[in-house]
């Protein structure tokens, strides 16, 4: 189920917590409204106070409150798989790397045949119907792949441009790798031949 956009957290209205006791909403509710109430010349809204009404009268009937906090926890539980999906976005770079390289290597590989179907590429690669959607959909946002005739995918100029420059890049990343790599070793202590620290050896 997807995240509700209409959801409203009363406990976050009423700044409560979903555990606070009926005696505690009452007493939180009575400081808020006051200080919001239309009235007020300082901190006045109506728009707030209303809301603040409304979660009250919904927390402090029992029943309304045991039907809220069923949506309540279905919507934390979705917040919290959100929450957990953003430890993919390493992932989906390199997703979207290898998506990319598919593309450019079928234009490569054939001019007259440029195209991958998505059915293909969700074999190929082993993603979730969802994900590769979502991959794709980046692609097509951004101009990197078009939709050829029969409803294949394909790479475009753009997107060929991407990849090289993408595989540029990572080849100049490795390059400096190597070189630090390189830069340690000359940097590290001398060694005899069997591996004993010459420092070591002079104890």
């Amino acid at each position: 189920m997807a995240t509700d956009p209409d959801f409203i957290d009363y406990y976050e209205v009423l700044e409560a917590s979903p555990n606070a006791s009926t005696a505690t909403l009452e007493r939180v509710f009575r400081y808020l409204a006051k200080r919001h109430h239309p009235d007020s010349s300082e901190h006045g809204d109506v728009k707030t106070f209303s809301r603040l009404v409304e979660a009250y009268e919904t927390l402090t009937d029992p029943a309304a409150r045991a039907a809220y906090d069923i949506s309540y926890d279905e919507q934390k539980n979705q917040n919290n798989a959100l929450v957990q999906e953003t430890g993919h976005l390493s992932s989906d770079a390199a997703d979207r790397q290898r998506l990319m390289a598919l593309f450019y290597a079928q234009r490569r590989r054939s001019m007259k045949t440029p195209g991958i179907g998505a059915g293909s590429l969700e074999h190929m690669t082993g993603l979730p119907e969802e994900v590769l959607n979502f991959h794709l959909w980046f692609f097509q946002q951004k101009g990197w792949i078009m939709r050829e005739e029969g409803g294949q995918l394909s790479i475009s100029a753009d997107g060929v441009e991407k990849v090289e420059a993408n595989t540029k890049a990572n080849d100049e990343l490795n390059r400096k790798r190597i070189t630090e790599a390189k830069d340690r070793v000359t940097a590290a202590p001398a060694t005899f031949a069997s591996g004993v620290p010459a420092a070591a050896a002079t104890v």
